[in-house]
């Protein structure tokens, strides 16, 4: 294994333990909706707070769950002409788009964390549960902030390409 490539596994292993923690916030909406429907309807006294629970949870798994994503190139691809380009425009196209997905990510991280503070300074929670929502709001820039590494990983990795190879899916250095 090169130098290179440790940072790279590194990193891989980061992305998969934030999609446990996508995973175990899937596991609590469920657990969750299911107590407060047994508790709503059964012994009418539901859950405080459930809603927000679920709320959040929601967004937050999108976030956990990105750099995944990119790091395995499930992004949603348009191929209709991709394909009858020769290698080396197809190669010049894939690191440019990969490039451009990683600055937008770092802008749209950059934003999110300046709503995030704006919410801190207004002492923004929710209703019944009382989290500060620029807390979220920070965390949801700091994992964009990692999908937008993941879009620079997949960028020099189609750089480092010897053979020019843009396939979708997985390929490692």
């Amino acid at each position: 294994m090169s130098a290179a490539a440790i940072p790279v596994r590194l990193f891989d292993r980061l992305v998969r333990l934030l999609v446990w923690v996508a995973a175990a916030l899937a596991a609590t909406i469920m657990f969750v909706t299911f107590a407060d429907v047994i508790m709503r309807y059964i012994f009418r006294s539901p859950i405080t707070g459930s809603f927000e629970i679920t709320e959040i949870s929601m967004g937050l798994i999108v976030f956990f769950a990105m750099p995944q994503m990119i790091r395995n190139r499930g992004n949603i691809v348009v191929t209709v002409m991709f394909d009858k380009f020769a290698r080396p425009v197809q190669r010049a196209a894939t690191v440019l788009t990969e490039a451009l997905a990683a600055g937008i990510s770092g802008f749209v991280a950059w934003r999110i964390w300046l709503q995030g503070e704006r919410m801190m300074r207004y002492g923004e929670v929710t209703m019944e549960l009382r989290i500060p929502k620029g807390l979220i709001a920070q965390s949801m820039a700091v994992l964009m902030a990692v999908a937008g590494v993941a879009f620079l990983i997949c960028t020099i990795e189609v750089l480092r390409r010897d053979d020019g190879d843009t396939r979708l899916g997985r390929e490692g250095l």
